[in-house]
């Protein structure tokens, strides 16, 4: 590989990156929001260097024919940088979606542990009313510590989670409503499932908001984390912009 050749595809990796971004947004399938800037940077950076590396090249190729009589040689890199061609096509051909349904299934015996509870706990939640949406994370958390405590102080309570249709583990009954959490990146997501019951299933990944109430675990069964929403409704909806929590 050529150092042109190089330098032209760091502004190719570069511009891919800005695409993903400032473009489509889809970055957000790979990342946290928050990175939106350093991955900006990154890819500016990365631009930049390569436009200078190839106004260098072409201009010490212009010398070069000036002083050989047309003759220049380039220096060339290992043939192991066209690899850097992977990142473009994935971003421009490929386009790899956010994580889904597959991810969550190969991760039904990994299901994140229950987030902890703010520091000044978790407020109280009237019983009348609208349903009171919230992430798949509080209400892991809300269900767990009722169901480890005082199970009244959540039973009857009207939610509504947002997440994509993922299959039920082996013998389980009803059918799961999953949102990612990602600390970084998609690599290291972790599922927060949720049992729902009494609501037919859609297609797997289909992205839909459920609302319902937690079902406490039956007398006698062991603290578990996947909780059980016993569902009243259920509306299809598109993808969110954050696909992750």
């Amino acid at each position: 590989m050529s150092r042109s050749a190089q330098n032209l595809l760091l502004v190719l990796v570069g511009g891919a990156m800005l695409w993903i971004t400032l473009g489509s947004g889809e970055y957000v399938n790979y990342v946290r929001p928050g990175f939106r800037y350093p991955l900006v940077a990154a890819a500016i950076a990365l631009v930049v260097l390569g436009a200078a590396g190839l106004r260098r090249e072409w201009r010490d190729a212009g010398d070069a024919d000036h002083d050989h009589g047309g003759h220049g040689h380039g220096g060339h890199g290992p043939g192991v940088a066209w690899l850097l061609c992977l990142p473009v096509l994935a971003v421009f051909i490929i386009a790899p979606p956010a994580l889904g349904s597959f991810t969550a299934a190969r991760g039904t015996a990994r299901a994140a542990p229950p987030p902890p509870a703010p520091a000044e706990g978790f407020a109280p939640l009237p019983r009348t009313g609208a349903p009171a949406p919230m992430s798949m994370g509080e209400f892991i958390g809300r269900a767990y510590e009722a169901q480890t405590g005082d199970p009244a102080s959540f039973a009857g309570v009207p939610v509504r989670l947002t997440g994509f249709v993922s299959p039920p583990a082996k013998g389980e009954r009803g059918w799961r409503v999953t949102r990612l959490k990602v600390a970084c990146c998609a690599g290291d997501a972790i599922p927060f499932p949720v049992i729902v019951r009494g609501l037919p299933r859609p297609p797997a990944d289909t992205w839909v908001r459920v609302e319902g109430g937690w079902e406490p675990p039956a007398t006698g069964r062991r603290a578990t984390v996947v909780q059980t929403l016993r569902g009243r409704s259920l509306q299809r909806i598109g993808r969110p912009g954050n696909p992750y929590e």
